[in-house]
């Protein structure tokens, strides 16, 4: 019969003999968990999955929604083009008719020219003469200038066009600054006074690419109100500015994306 000295030698051999499995699956374990990762945020760590905006990345997306609006305005502007285009060229062809009709020659057309060149020369005062057509130099005195006075007509070409009020069984409505013509038995086709910077809308009315700040130098383009309130905007040449009251004067705001009335 074994005694209890050996039975405890074989128990201290076999225990360091399990010794070093244990500690083999121990760092196993640690292994395991240092190489371990997860795409979801810890609750017991301090890391947000979120990381923050740089300053260059938030310049790189400003000058994206920059070159956005540089893209739209663009085929506004070449939409407008289009449409100004297709319009003067109507206008154009009913001048010429009008011509025709009233016996308006090349070389009377010549002769007007010739005297309105002359006319910048020796012009003076603010005299006008109102005629329905002027065919003849003789019409303009020599410190007049022509213009239309009815409502519902605009100068264009000598001649004062009238505006359709409607077109077969169309009706073509009115507005300032432009006229409406019949291209076809049932279409009304609005032509603005481009001449002073009038263009057609969507909605059947003429408005200023020049002055309007609601479509300064494009159709639909808003110019922005001022950052603080202060001040109105306001669109000169096409260019939309903010016109700020005594003692103010305007500036763009830090990250140049709005313009305010600054107090000195």
């Amino acid at each position: 019969m074994p005694s209890i000295k050996a039975f405890l030698s074989t128990f201290v051999l076999v225990a360091l003999a399990l010794a070093p499995t244990a500690r083999a699956g121990i760092m196993l374990q640690g292994n395991d968990l240092v190489h371990r990762s997860t795409s979801q945020p810890s609750l017991y760590s301090n890391t947000s999955p979120v990381e923050k905006r740089s300053p260059e990345s938030r310049e790189k997306s400003a000058a994206r929604v920059k070159r956005a609006k540089l893209a739209a305005a663009k085929k506004a502007r070449r939409g407008a083009g289009e449409q100004h285009d297709a319009a003067h060229a109507l206008l154009k062809r009913h001048i010429t008719e009008t011509y025709e009709r009233e016996g308006v020659t090349k070389s009377l057309l010549a002769r007007r020219a010739l005297f309105a060149r002359v006319l910048k020369r020796y012009r003076c005062g603010q005299s006008k003469v109102c005629a329905k057509a002027v065919t003849d130099p003789n019409d303009i005195p020599a410190n007049g200038a022509a213009i239309c006075d009815p409502p519902g007509y605009f100068l264009a070409g000598g001649v004062c066009i009238q505006s359709s009020s409607s077109c077969g069984s169309t009706t073509c409505g009115s507005t300032d600054n432009g006229a409406f013509l019949c291209t076809g038995a049932n279409v009304c086709t609005l032509v603005c006074d481009t001449a002073n910077g009038y263009v057609a809308t969507p909605q059947g009315t003429c408005v200023s690419l020049v002055t309007s700040p609601s479509n300064c130098g494009a159709v639909g383009n808003v110019c922005p109100g001022s950052y603080n309130g202060i001040g109105k905007p306001q669109c000169r040449n096409r260019n939309c500015q903010l016109n700020c009251p005594p003692g103010y004067y305007s500036k763009r705001t830090q990250d140049r994306q709005a313009v305010l009335c600054y107090g000195a």
